[in-house]
C-alpha cells in the first residue's frame, strides 16, 4: 500500500532539525472535500467478525413513540425514536457532534415531553428535553455533572440531582424552559454537595435521600421551593446517617428501609412528618439487619423481601403495622429463595425464587401462604431457568429466561404452568439471544436481543413468534476486538485484542488478515489476560500479564506459543504486581511494580528472573512512589514519582538506588507538579506540569534543577492549557493545547517560547479539535482529531497549516481509540468502522523511489521512469517525437496531488517552454503550473530546471536557467499559480556559459535554496541563494569552488541529505573533461563527505547527478548518469558507504547521447505491472500545440514573460523551435 501526501523520504520539510533533500519537497495536498487523497486508503483486520449491535437502552415511551439511547458505528451512543417499524426509527439528533458519545440516559416522560441528560465532553453533562424531532431536541441547562438516575417527573415538573460546578451534586428542577432550570435548594453548602437520590412521587410531594454535612444520609422531601426543601427526620442522630433506601409510595404513604443504629436496617413508614416517621418492624430483632428490598404496591399492600434471622431472605408483606407486617410464605424451608423482580399484575404478584429444589424460576402469589406457588419449572431439576426482567404487558408477563436447550431466549406466561411459553427462539441454540432491557411502550413489548446475525437490537413483540420482530438494523457489521497494547518484536506486530472467544490475549500480525492470529491464550478460555505494555528488549518482548493463577505479573516471549512465559512472579501467589509503563533504556528494562511489600516501585530487569529488582524504594514502606511516564533521554531513566515529601515530581535513574534522584521539586513542599507525558527530544527532556502558579504548561529539562524550566505560559496565568500527548518528530515537539480561545488543537515547539505556536486552528473558535494519541512514523506526524466537517479521523502535519490535513475519517475517540505503533513504515493502529466495530487498521505509508531520465541531443526528446529495480515502467515524449535538442528533468509535486510530477525544459533549439507531467499518466498535471515559457520564446539556447518549496507553502516551486549562450537568469516561479517570485543572476549577467541548478534546503530554515554552477567556460564555483530573496545565504558551503578552480568543464548540482544531519548536502559532478568525478559537501561545514568516480576514471564525457533515497534507509542516495558520449547507464550509489544500490540502462544501450537524470519518490498505485520490453512502441506524446497555450492574461504575461521581453511570435514560429 502506498499513501499519497506523505513528504518524500517521510521526513516532514517544515519541520526544524531534520529536512528532506529538497529535490522532492513535501508531497502536499490541497484541501480537497477536507481530505487527504490516498493513492491507498487504511484498511482493516477484522479480529472479532461476530455481528455487532446497537446495544439500545432505556426505551421510553412518549405521546405513542418509542425513544432510546443506541450507536449505528456511524456515530456514537445518541438518541433514537421508533414507531415500531423499521422505516420510522431514526436517530433524533446526533447530541455529541462528531466527537464520541452523546450516552442519552436518564430518559423520562414528564407530561408529554421527553427529559434526559446527555455529555457533550468529559467535563460537562447538558439537561436536554425533546419533541421528538431534531430541531426540537435542545439543551435547556449546560452543567458539570447530572446524576441522570434521579430524573422524575411530579406533576409536571423535573426533578434531578445535578452540580454546576459551583455547589457539589444538588436538588435541581426544570419546567422545560432554560430560565426554568434552576438549582431547588443548596442543601450542603460547598463542593461536597448533598448527593440527593433515591427520588420517588408520593401525592405530588418529592420525598428522596440527602446529607447536609450534619446529619448524614437521611429522608428529605420537596415541594420545589428552597423553603420546602426540608429534612423529614434524622432517623439516626449525629453524621453517620441512616441511609434510607428502598422508597415507594403505597397509598399515599412513604415505604422506605434504614438504620437507626440501634436494630439495623429495617423497615419504616413516613406520612412527612418527623412523628409520623417511624419503623413498623424489627424484622431480624436485635441490632442485625433483616434488610429490606424490592419494595413493591400491590394492592395497597406493601410487598417486599426480608431476612429475619431464621427463615433466610422470602417474602414478606406489610399493611404498615407491626402486626400486619409478616412473611408470606418460606418458599425455601432449607435456605433463602431471595425473591427478585418483583411486578403487579393485575392485582398478582409475580416475582423469581428459588424453592431449593427447582432452581430459580417464576412465581405468583396472592398474598397468602396457599396462594404463593411456582408457575412452571422451566428449566428441569436444581440448576433453574434464572427469569429475569420480568414486564408486564397488558396482563401478559413476558421475561427472560434459559430452559436448558434454547438458551436465553424470550418468554411469556399468563400465571399458568401451560400458558407459560418460549415467545420465540430468535438464536437457535444453547447460546441465547440473551433478550434485555424489557419494556412496555404502550402495550407493545419493546427489548433488546442478538439473534446471531444482527447483533443486539431493537425488537418488539406482541407476544407471538411471527410478531416478535426486529424494528431496526441500526448497527451494521461485527462486534469491536478492541486492538490495543502495540508493541513489535523482529518485523512483527503484537496486540492486545479479543477475538470473542479467547478474551483478551497476545496476537501478532504481519499486517495482512492471514498472517493475523492468536499467538498464546495466556488465560485459557473467555477468561482475559490482558497483555499491556508491551516493550522490545534486546528481541524479546516483555509486557505485563496473568495467567490466572499468578496474578498480573512481568512476561517474556520469542514471538512462539511455547517462548511466552512467566518471566517472574514479583508478588507471589495470585496477587498481582501489576508491572507498568515499561520501558527499555539501553538494553535494560525499567518498569513500575508492587511487590506486595513496598507498594508501587521502580524495578529493572535484564531478562532474567535474577536480574529482575527493585531498584529503589523511593517511597519507604508500603506506601507506594508509583514511577510512571518512563523515558530513555540519552540513555538515563526520567519519570514521574512522589517520595512523600515532595509530592509528583521529575526523577532521574542511572539504575543505581543511589543514582535515583528528584530532579527538582517544581511545585515546592508536598505539593504536587503532576508532571506527564515525558519525551526525549534531541537529549532534552520535555513534559507537562504546574508549578502551582502557571497551571498545567510545557517544560523542559536537561537532568538538572537550573536547567528545568517552563517552555511557555500557552494559556497565561493560572489557568492551564494542558499539554498532553508530547512526541517528538525529527527534533519538533508536537503536542495538543489550549491556549485559552482556541480549544485543544495542536501545536510544536523547538523549545524556546517564541518557538512555541499553533500549528493550525482546526475547529475554529474555542471547542478545538482535540488531538490526540499523536505518533511519529518515519518523520511524519499522525494524529487522531475531530473537525466539524468530517467527525473523527486520521490527520497528518508536516507542521504547517497547509500541510495538516484528514488522511482517513473513522470513529475515534481518544487515547483509547486509535493507541499506534509505528512498524517499519507501516502505522498499526486501533479505530471504528460502521461495519466491523473497533479493530486493528493499517496505514502502509512507505513510498516509492522513482528514477526519471531524460535523453541528451541527439534523439528524439524522451522521459523514461524506473523504479527502484532499474525496471522501466513509463516513457514519453514530453514535447513533439521531431524534438531532438534533449530533455532537462527535475521531480517534485507542483499540484499537491501528492503524486510525483516530473518538470521537463528544453535543450539547445528548444524554446523556454517548461511542462510539468504526472508521474503516473505521463499526462500534463492539473490543478497547478503545468505548461509555460519562462523566458523569451525566441530563445532556443536550451535550460535546466529544478524544484523546490521555497515559499514555504507545502507546494513545490518551478526554478529555471540557461544553458550556454544565456546569461546566468535565474527565475522562481510559485507552483500553485505561476507567478514569479523572483528572478536574480547568479553570476556575473556578462558570463554566457550557462547555469546548472539544484534546489535544497542549505541553512535549515525550512525553505528550498537554490545551488547554482557555471556551465561550460566557466569555473567549478558553486553558490547557494535564498529561494525568496535572491541574495547569497551565509554559510560554509555557500560559496566555494567544487573541483580545481582552473577546471572549465562545467559542473552539475544536486542536493540531498547524505550523512543524515538533517541538512541538504551539495552533491556535484564533473562536466566534459572533467571524468566522471562526484563529490558530495557537507551543507554545514564544506567538508567533503564522499569523493568517488562514477565511471571509468578515464571517460571523460562528465557525469550529471541526483539524489534519492533508493534503500528506504530515510538517508539520501546518489544518482549518476554519464554526459554524451557516454552509454545511457545510470548508477546509484549509497550515501553512507558507496555501495551500488542501482545499475541499468535507460533505453537502448547503443545509444551513446547521454542522459539528465532526477529521483524522487512517490506512491506507486497506477503504474503497469511490468516493465516496457520496447518502450518506444508504448510512448505516449504531448500533442497540445504550443498555440493553444493560454497567453492572453495580462496576469499569466507578468509572470511568465520578462518585462523587458516581446513576446509576438506566431505559433508557427514557436514550434520551429521544438521541431530542430
Amino acid at each position: 500500500m502506498f499513501w499519497r501526501g506523505l513528504p518524500q523520504q517521510m521526513r516532514p520539510f517544515s519541520l526544524a532539525s531534520k529536512k528532506p533533500n529538497l529535490h522532492l519537497t513535501p508531497l502536499q495536498l490541497e484541501q480537497l472535500e477536507g481530505r487527504q487523497l490516498l493513492a491507498a486508503d487504511p484498511y482493516v483486520i477484522d479480529i472479532n467478525q461476530l455481528e455487532a449491535g446497537s446495544y439500545p437502552t432505556q426505551f421510553t415511551e412518549v405521546n405513542g413513540s418509542v425513544f432510546f439511547a443506541a450507536s449505528n458505528g456511524l456515530v456514537g451512543n445518541e438518541l433514537w425514536g421508533t414507531d415500531g417499524t423499521s422505516g420510522g426509527t431514526q436517530l433524533i439528533k446526533d447530541l455529541s457532534p462528531g466527537k464520541s458519545n452523546g450516552f442519552p440516559s436518564g430518559l423520562v416522560n414528564v407530561n408529554g415531553t421527553l427529559f434526559f441528560a446527555a455529555s457533550e465532553t468529559e467535563y460537562e453533562e447538558k439537561l436536554w428535553k425533546s419533541d421528538g424531532t431534531s430541531a426540537g431536541t435542545e439543551v435547556l441547562q449546560t452543567l458539570g455533572f447530572i446524576e441522570s438516575e434521579t430524573l422524575v417527573g411530579v406533576n409536571g415538573t423535573l426533578f434531578f440531582a445535578a452540580s454546576d460546578g459551583s455547589t457539589g451534586l444538588e436538588l435541581w428542577m426544570s419546567d422545560g424552559t432554560s430560565a426554568g432550570t434552576v438549582l431547588v435548594k443548596d442543601i450542603r453548602p460547598g463542593m461536597n454537595g448533598s448527593s440527593p437520590e433515591d427520588f420517588v412521587n408520593v401525592n405530588g410531594t418529592l420525598f428522596f435521600t440527602a446529607r447536609d454535612g450534619s446529619a448524614g444520609n437521611e429522608l428529605w422531601m420537596s415541594d420545589g421551593t428552597s423553603a420546602g426543601t426540608v429534612l423529614v427526620k434524622d432517623i439516626r442522630s449525629g453524621s453517620s446517617g441512616s441511609f434510607p433506601g428502598n422508597l415507594v409510595n403505597v397509598n399515599g404513604t412513604l415505604f422506605f428501609s434504614a438504620d437507626d443504629g440501634c436494630v439495623g436496617n429495617e423497615l419504616w413508614m413516613s406520612n412527612g412528618t418527623s412523628a409520623g416517621t417511624v419503623l413498623v418492624k424489627d424484622i431480624r430483632s436485635g441490632p442485625n439487619s433483616s434488610p429490606i428490598s424490592d419494595t413493591i404496591n400491590l394492592n395497597g399492600t406493601l410487598f417486599f423481601a426480608a431476612g429475619d434471622g431464621s427463615t433466610g431472605r422470602e417474602l414478606w408483606r406489610s399493611d404498615g403495622t407491626s402486626a400486619g407486617t409478616v412473611q408470606v410464605k418460606d418458599i425455601n424451608p432449607s435456605g433463602t429463595s431471595s425473591p427478585y423482580y418483583l411486578i403487579n399484575v393485575n392485582g398478582v404478584l409475580f416475582f423469581t425464587a428459588d424453592d431449593g429444589s427447582n432452581g430459580r424460576e417464576v412465581w405468583k402469589s396472592d398474598g397468602t401462604s396457599g396462594g404463593t406457588q411456582l408457575v412452571k419449572d422451566l428449566y428441569s431439576g436444581g440448576d433453574g431457568s434464572e427469569p429475569r426482567h420480568l414486564t408486564n404487558v397488558n396482563g401478559t408477563v413476558f421475561f427472560r429466561a434459559n430452559d436448558g436447550s434454547s438458551g436465553s431466549e424470550l418468554w411469556m406466561t399468563d400465571g399458568t404452568s401451560a400458558g407459560t411459553v418460549l415467545v420465540k427462539d430468535l438464536l437457535p441454540g444453547s447460546e441465547g439471544s440473551a433478550p434485555s432491557r424489557l419494556a412496555n411502550m404502550n402495550g407493545t413489548l419493546f427489548f433488546r436481543a442478538n439473534d446471531g446475525s444482527t447483533g443486539a437490537e431493537p425488537r418488539l413483540s406482541d407476544g407471538s413468534s411471527a410478531g416478535t420482530v426486529q424494528v431496526q438494523n441500526i448497527h451494521q457489521g461485527t462486534i469491536s476486538s478492541y486492538p490495543r497494547a502495540l508493541g513489535s518484536l523482529n518485523g512483527t506486530l503484537f496486540l492486545n485484542a479479543n477475538d470473542g472467544s479467547s478474551g483478551s490475549e497476545l496476537w501478532i500480525t504481519d499486517g495482512t488478515s492471514a498472517g493475523t492470529m492468536l499467538l498464546k491464550d495466556i488465560n485459557p478460555g473467555a477468561d482475559s489476560s490482558d497483555p499491556f505494555s508491551l516493550v522490545n528488549l534486546n528481541g524479546t518482548l516483555f509486557f505485563s500479564a496473568n495467567d490466572g493463577s499468578s496474578g498480573k505479573e512481568l512476561w517474556m516471549s520469542d514471538g512462539t506459543s511455547a517462548g511466552t512465559v512467566l518471566l517472574k512472579d514479583i508478588n507471589p501467589g495470585a496477587g498481582s504486581s501489576r508491572p507498568y509503563d515499561l520501558v527499555n533504556v539501553n538494553g535494560t528494562l525499567f518498569f513500575e511494580a508492587d511487590d506486595g511489600s513496598n507498594g508501587f516501585e521502580l524495578w529493572m530487569s535484564d531478562g532474567t528472573s535474577a536480574g529482575t529488582v527493585l531498584v529503589k524504594d523511593i517511597r519507604a514502606g508500603a506506601n507506594s512512589s508509583s514511577p510512571n511516564y518512563f523515558v530513555n533521554v540519552s540513555g538515563t531513566l526520567f519519570f514521574t514519582a512522589n517520595d512523600g515529601s515532595s509530592g509528583g515530581e521529575v526523577w532521574m535513574s542511572d539504575g543505581t538506588s543511589a543514582g535515583t534522584v528528584l530532579v527538582k521539586d517544581i511545585h515546592p513542599g508536598a505539593g504536587y507538579s503532576y508532571p506527564r507525558d515525558l519525551v526525549n527530544v534531541n537529549g532534552t527532556l520535555f513534559f507537562s506540569a504546574n508549578d502551582a502558579s502557571d497551571g498545567y504548561e510545557l517544560w523542559m529539562s536537561d537532568g538538572t534543577s537550573a536547567g528545568t524550566v517552563l517552555v511557555k505560559d500557552i494559556q497565561p496565568g493560572a489557568y492551564s492549557s494542558h499539554p498532553e500527548y508530547l512526541v517528538n518528530v525529527n527534533g519538533t515537539l508536537f503536542f495538543e493545547a489550549n491556549d485559552g480561545s482556541d480549544g485543544y488543537e495542536l501545536w510544536k515547539s523547538d523549545g524556546t517560547s517564541a518557538g512555541t505556536m499553533l500549528v493550525t486552528d482546526l475547529v475554529s473558535g474555542s471547542d478545538g479539535s482535540y488531538p490526540t494519541t499523536l505518533i511519529n512514523v518515519n518523520g511524519t506526524l499522525f494524529f487522531a482529531a475531530f473537525n466539524e466537517d468530517t467527525g473523527g479521523g486520521l490527520w497528518t502535519s508536516d507542521g504547517t497549516s497547509a500541510g495538516t490535513m484528514l488522511v482517513e475519517p473513522l470513529l475515534l475517540s481518544g487515547e483509547s481509540s486509535i493507541l499506534p505503533m509505528n512498524l517499519d513504515g507501516t502505522l498499526f493502529f486501533s479505530a471504528s468502522d460502521a461495519l466491523l466495530g473497533r479493530e486493528l487498521w493499517v496505514l502502509d505509508t512507505t513510498l516509492t523511489p522513482l528514477t526519471v531520465t531524460g535523453s541528451d541531443a541527439g534523439a528524439a526528446g524522451t522521459v523514461r521512469v524506473f523504479d527502484a529495480a532499474g525496471s522501466e515502467i513509463d516513457s514519453f515524449f514530453p514535447y513533439t517525437e521531431a524534438f531532438t535538442g534533449g530533455i532537462r528533468v527535475a521531480t517534485g509535486d507542483i499540484n499537491g496531488d501528492g503524486v510525483m510530477d516530473i518538470v521537463t525544459a528544453a535543450g539547445p533549439s528548444g524554446g523556454p517552454r517548461i511542462s510539468v507531467y504526472d508521474s503516473e499518466t505521463g499526462e500534463l498535471i492539473t490543478g497547478g503550473v503545468s505548461d509555460f515559457y519562462a523566458y523569451d520564446p525566441s530563445i532556443t539556447v536550451g535550460f535546466f530546471v529544478a524544484v523546490g518549496d521555497v515559499n514555504q507553502d507545502g507546494f513545490d516551486d518551478i526554478i529555471t536557467s540557461a544553458d550556454a549562450g544565456g546569461g546566468p537568469h535565474i527565475k522562481v516561479f510559485d507552483g500553485k499559480t505561476g507567478a514569479v517570485i523572483i528572478e536574480f543572476y547568479a553570476y556575473d549577467p556578462s558570463i554566457t556559459v550557462g547555469v546548472r541548478i539544484a534546489a535544497g534546503d542549505v541553512d535549515g530554515d525550512n525553505r528550498a535554496d537554490i545551488i547554482t554552477a557555471p556551465g561550460p567556460g566557466g569555473g567549478p564555483h558553486i553558490r547557494v541563494f535564498n529561494g525568496m530573496t535572491g541574495a547569497q545565504i551565509e554559510g560554509a558551503a555557500t560559496n566555494f569552488y567544487a573541483y580545481d578552480p582552473a577546471f572549465t568543464g562545467g559542473v552539475y548540482v544536486a542536493s540531498g541529505d547524505v550523512d543524515n544531519d538533517g541538512y541538504d548536502d551539495i552533491i556535484t559532478g564533473a562536466g566534459a573533461g572533467g571524468g566522471p568525478h562526484v563529490k558530495v559537501f557537507s551543507s554545514l561545514d564544506a567538508s567533503l563527505i564522499q569523493n568517488f568516480f562514477a565511471y571509468d576514471p578515464s571517460f571523460t564525457g562528465g557525469v550529471r547527478v541526483a539524489a534519492e533515497d533508493l534503500n528506504g534507509d530515510y538517508i539520501d542516495d546518489i544518482l549518476t548518469a554519464p554526459g554524451p558520449p557516454g552509454g545511457p547507464h545510470v548508477r546509484g550509489f549509497s550515501g553512507v558507504d558507496l555501495a551500488e544500490l542501482a545499475s541499468f540502462y535507460s533505453g537502448s544501450s547503443t545509444n551513446f547521447d547521454g542522459l539528465f537524470i532526477a529521483g524522487g519518490l512517490t506512491p506507486l498505485d497506477n503504474f503497469p505491472a511490468a516493465p516496457f520490453s520496447s518502450p518506444f512502441l508504448t510512448e505516449t506524446e504531448n500533442t497540445t500545440p504550443p498555440e493553444e497555450i493560454n497567453l492572453d492574461s495580462p496576469t499569466a504575461k507578468k509572470s511568465w514573460v520578462e518585462d523587458t521581453e516581446e513576446f509576438f511570435q506566431s505559433a508557427e514560429e514557436i514550434d520551429k523551435l521544438f521541431s530542430g
